[in-house]
C-alpha cells in the first residue's frame, strides 16, 4: 500500500510580484530519497512542481515536491502476523496436556489470550488514522484472538464432560433425567414432563462416551481451520 505526500516550501512575506521561486534542475534539485532508509516504509517516485498559494492578501509562490511512500509489509509480517500465528499454535499445546492439568491448561489459556490482546491494542495504536475503521490487519488479528479463545473454551467443555463421565461411572450407570410425577396435580408439572420428553432426545445426542475423543479432535479440527482461514484471508487481501 502506497501513500502520496506532499512538501511545501514558501515564503508569506513577499507576493509572486516580489520574488519567485524555480527548481534548478528540475527532479534533481532533491538529492537523498534514493537512499533515504526507514523502518516501515520505503520511498519511491518523487518529483517536482511550483504553483502559486492563494491567500486574502494575494498571490504566493511556493515550490511543492511529490514522494510515494509504500509500507514495507514485511515488518509486519515479523512484527504482527508472525506473533500472533505463533500465539495461536501456543494455544493448541494445551490439547496435548492432561485432562486433570486443570492448572496448567488454564494458564496456557489466559496467557495466550491476554498476549493476544496486548498485541492488539499494541498494532492498533502504532497504525495511522485511518477513514476505514476495520483494516485488513484488524481482521487477521481477530480471527486469531477467535481461535486462542476457541481453544480455551474448548477446555472448558471438555472440564465439563469429564467431570459428567466421571460421576456416571462412579454411579454405574449413565446420568438419566429423572422421571416426571405419574400424577401431576399442577400445570407446572405437566410443562416440566413435556419439556423433559422433548429435551431427553436432544441430551443423548450431545453425550460423549469418551471426553478424550474431544481433545483428539480438536487437535485436526483446529489446524486445519486455521489453516483454511489463513487462505481465504490471504487469497482475498492479495487477489481482490
Amino acid at each position: 500500500m502506497g501513500y502520496l505526500f506532499v512538501c511545501l516550501c514558501f515564503v508569506v512575506g513577499y507576493n509572486i510580484n516580489e520574488v519567485m521561486f524555480n527548481w534548478t534542475r528540475g527532479n534533481e534539485s532533491v538529492i537523498g530519497l534514493d537512499t533515504l532508509k526507514l523502518a516501515q516504509y520505503t520511498v519511491g517516485n518523487h518529483y517536482t512542481s511550483v504553483t502559486e498559494a492563494i491567500y486574502e492578501t494575494g498571490l504566493y509562490p511556493q515550490l511543492v515536491l511529490h514522494f510515494d511512500l509504500k509500507r514495507s509489509i514485511l515488518s509486519f509480517i515479523l512484527e504482527t502476523y508472525v506473533p500472533s500465528c505463533l500465539l495461536v499454535v501456543l494455544s493448541w499445546v494445551s490439547f496435548w496436556i492432561s485432562q486433570s492439568s486443570v492448572p496448567a491448561r488454564i494458564c496456557i489459556g489466559m496467557t495466550t489470550v491476554l498476549t493476544m490482546t496486548t498485541l492488539m491494542m499494541g498494532t492498533r495504536n502504532s497504525l495511522p488514522n485511518s477513514n476505514c475503521f476495520i483494516k485488513a490487519i484488524d481482521v487477521y488479528l481477530g480471527i486469531c484472538f477467535s481461535f486462542i479463545f476457541g481453544a480455551l473454551i474448548e477446555y472448558a467443555v471438555v472440564h465439563f464432560c469429564t467431570l459428567t463421565y466421571t460421576e456416571s461411572s462412579l454411579s454405574g450407570s449413565e446420568p438419566r433425567l429423572e422421571a416426571p410425577p405419574e400424577k401431576a396435580r399442577h400445570w407446572c408439572f405437566t410443562v416440566l414432563a413435556v419439556l423433559r420428553k422433548v429435551l431427553h432426545p436432544a441430551v443423548n445426542c450431545c453425550h460423549i462416551e469418551n471426553p478424550h475423543y474431544i481433545d483428539n479432535y480438536s487437535r485436526v479440527i483446529f489446524p486445519l481451520s486455521f489453516v483454511m482461514v489463513n487462505l481465504l484471508y490471504w487469497t482475498y487481501y492479495l487477489y481482490f
